[in-house]
């Protein structure tokens, strides 16, 4: 069976026209910056887009401690070397976006020191045992931005020279190639590609959110 041919209207077929050249010419949206919570200290890069090496971070939140931290089965240690402290710091926003909603906003960044270990009993002290943490000799970074990473977080690390101000030397980095880092959190990290199996502090304060909210019910 055929169909009679129907004839457009001239002022529908110049409105087809029009509304297809409206669209276009109309410009592709482009990606909103992500939105990040007021007052947070941000990440800052040089010119090239490198990541400068951050300042102020000793009065962020401690959301974690370890010594000794490996990724590889080892066997016993010396008892006079447990390893390296690692102290992990969070931005104060970011610590209370996380415990009131179980989520890392954008800008998140987490900054783990590395400290070697050193016997605490030395000449003229108090201490008869144990080890306390050195200077930092390095700085372990993982940063949240979706916008700016593909993968959604990056990874950096900082070695500080010894007898050079760290508040001085800025030295930029480039982040981890994914195979390096961030394979690894995406399938071992608890939680958004963050080891928070291994911050007591920041779980134990979710965790009482958590069950605070419920009996608030």
């Amino acid at each position: 069976m055929r169909y009679p041919v129907r004839k457009l209207w001239p002022g529908l077929l110049l409105a087809g026209i029009l509304v297809s050249a409206f669209i276009a010419a109309e410009p592709a949206t482009e990606k909103k910056p992500a939105e990040t919570l007021k007052g947070m200290a941000l990440p800052e890069y040089d010119k090239d887009g490198k990541l400068l090496r951050p300042t102020g971070f000793e009065k962020w939140v401690v959301v974690g401690t370890s010594i000794g931290l490996g990724y590889s089965d080892g066997g016993p240690r010396d008892p006079n070397d447990p390893g390296t402290f690692h102290n992990v710091y969070l931005q104060p926003q970011a610590f209370d976006h996380y415990v009131t909603t179980g989520k890392f906003p954008e800008q998140t960044v987490f900054i783990v020191t590395n400290n070697q270990s050193r016997p605490a009993k030395t000449k003229g002290t108090v201490s008869r045992s144990g080890f306390v943490a050195a200077p930092t000799s390095g700085l372990e970074i993982a940063i949240k931005d979706s916008n700016k990473y593909p993968d959604g977080w990056a990874y950096f690390m900082f070695h500080d020279q010894p007898g050079k101000s760290k508040s001085q030397t800025r030295t930029a980095e480039r982040a981890f190639e994914r195979k390096d880092c961030f394979d690894c959190h995406a399938e071992h990290a608890a939680n958004d590609n963050v080891f928070t199996q291994f911050y007591s502090v920041l779980t134990d304060a979710r965790e009482k959110q958590v069950a605070k909210d419920a009996t608030s019910k």
